[in-house]
């Protein structure tokens, strides 16, 4: 057996304390009644309601907090995410449910960040339990904050802020049983991800109508001369409106209870029927007829009787088949946005898989899923692969970001959440500014792998556990492994609980009192 690296020796410490935040456990019936506090008027947009209880609540200036900067955010001061800051609220903008701050230091010592800071929106705000000002109530700021950011993550669709859109009690309560629904297994897997898809494309949609009007905005269109006009701005916003429309009506399927279990009623007995098939799916974007013959050659050597095969052009048609298997056959695929589980995805001779424009990750996954023989680009993502509760095995795969611009100080190769047990072999991870994050309560196990020119190797926190084997992490600007403790560990020494390094790694200079981090942090916003 090799020896290892157990990660209880003494170790360059770093301390970065961080002030511990208010957090709130509530429950989904605590959460509606708060929530239909806020709609009892039954008067005004989302926004207006929320801004009428917001002057009431919130405190309007001097309470401090951390803030934890949105991707657009680190976009646009070139820093790393995820980046938190320790801010102090200088005014609160009740109409727009925003903040102007003031920073007074950041997580990372290589992190700068303006001083001051305009239009931060209240729900990437966490009010902090002890204030410089003694006379703030920010208990009830912050009880405030948290539903909202609740409201806003979770059930708010764009059409609640129109102008004559009037949202009521009963929507809520709509939303919040379905909510309910999506998270308790009432609602089987396959329609979770298309209402998660079909909520997410909504909002892609109305992001895409607010940047047209910011460009409209900034050409200082004084007249009405639709010659002045951007170009293409009258179709684009045609079609943003028209595909929005769709989206909405196509929403009130699953939003209203009565459709949706007639609805659900018909995908449970459709699954019955297939459930005794497992369905393989081969993507491939046509070709010679030597190269369809090559493919059929492979897919029958990998495939057994057993397997009902579907060959498909478009990835979004193939994903929505739930397939136990999808054979990537073409040198380059398009990914579409949309949470995958119990699936095993490998390739024909080689594939690079990415995403057609810029959201938060990749690949979602869950449950039980396999990675093989694949290059994952992350050009246009923040993440690669965000891994939830469950098993992942990757083998033979490239994980990389080629973007020359600021995109790789905040990109992800991995990120594995609390549930998650990874098996790593073979596979290399470049250009990330975190090769892989292991959060509380997952599991990582890398076999013969290569992390390079990184910022930071791997970032873990307590609670997890990664264990290297053969593995060589190099050229990190930062630190090879970064490993972030709870505040509450207030000894002199931490320990790096659940790292384990075998004497076959090479760790940065192989001196691992150097090359491991401990910083201190409070982990509850994390």
């Amino acid at each position: 057996m090799h020896k290892c690296w157990s990660g209880t020796g003494d170790i360059c410490i770093k301390i970065t304390k961080m002030p511990t935040v208010y957090t709130f456990s509530r429950s989904d019936a605590e959460i509606q009644q708060e929530l239909l506090r806020v709609f009892s008027s039954g008067r005004g947009t989302a926004r207006e309601q929320w801004s009428t209880q917001a002057e009431l609540l919130v405190e309007p200036v001097g309470w401090d907090a951390l803030w934890k900067l949105s991707k657009e955010f680190c976009k646009k001061f070139e820093v790393r995410f995820p980046c938190i800051a320790y801010i102090a609220v200088t005014t609160v903008d009740f109409e727009n449910l925003s903040a102007c701050v003031d920073v007074l230091s950041v997580q990372h010592e290589s992190v700068s960040l303006p001083e001051n800071v305009v239009d931060v929106p209240l729900i990437e705000l966490w009010p902090t339990m002890k204030q410089r000002e003694q006379c703030i109530n920010v208990a009830t700021t912050a009880e405030f904050i948290d539903l909202l950011r609740f409201y806003y993550n979770d059930i708010w669709m764009p059409w609640d802020d129109a102008d004559d859109k009037i949202l009521l009690p009963n929507t809520i309560e709509e939303r919040m049983q379905l909510w309910a629904d999506m998270h308790n297994g009432t609602i089987p897997n396959c329609v979770a991800r298309s209402i998660t898809l079909l909520r997410n494309s909504a909002i892609d949609a109305h992001e895409k109508l607010r940047q047209l009007d910011s460009s409209l905005c900034e050409g200082d269109l004084a007249n009405d001369d639709d010659s002045l006009l951007p170009p293409n701005y009258i179709s684009l916003c045609a079609e943003m409106n028209a595909r929005l429309d769709g989206l909405m009506s196509k929403w009130t399927l699953y939003e209203n209870s009565l459709i949706r279990e007639q609805y659900l009623a018909k995908v449970r007995s459709k699954y019955q029927k297939n459930r005794s098939k497992k369905n393989v799916v081969a993507l491939w974007q046509g070709g010679s007829i030597f190269e369809f013959e090559e493919i059929s050659k492979f897919l029958r050597s990998h495939l057994t009787n057993e397997y009902m095969l579907t060959m498909l052009t478009s990835a979004e048609e193939a994903l929505a088949l739930e397939p136990e298997e999808l054979v990537v056959c073409s040198k380059e695929y398009e990914l579409p946005e949309m949470p995958l589980s119990h699936i095993s995805i490998c390739s024909f001779n080689g594939v690079t898989l990415k995403a057609p424009d810029m959201r938060s990750c990749l690949l979602m996954l869950s449950e039980e899923c396999r990675l093989r023989d694949l290059t994952l680009l992350c050009t246009a993502v923040n993440t690669a692969i965000v891994m939830k509760a469950g098993t992942l095995h990757i083998s033979r795969c490239t994980i990389l970001d080629d973007s020359t611009s600021s995109q790789c100080d905040f990109a992800q190769g991995i990120v594995a959440m609390a549930g998650a047990k990874i098996l790593i072999e073979d596979c290399t991870f470049n250009n990330f500014y975190s090769g892989i994050v292991v959060h509380k309560g997952a599991q990582v196990e890398f076999r013969n792998c290569n992390i390079k020119n990184c910022g930071v190797g791997i970032q873990m926190y307590s609670g997890s556990h990664v264990e290297l084997n053969s593995t060589v992490i190099s050229e990190c600007s930062e630190q090879s492994i970064r490993c972030e403790v709870d505040t509450g560990d207030n000894s002199k020494h931490a320990e790096v609980e659940g790292l384990q390094v075998m004497a076959n790694c090479k760790i940065g200079s192989g001196n691992l009192q150097k090359e491991v981090l401990i910083v201190q942090q409070d982990a509850s916003i994390m």
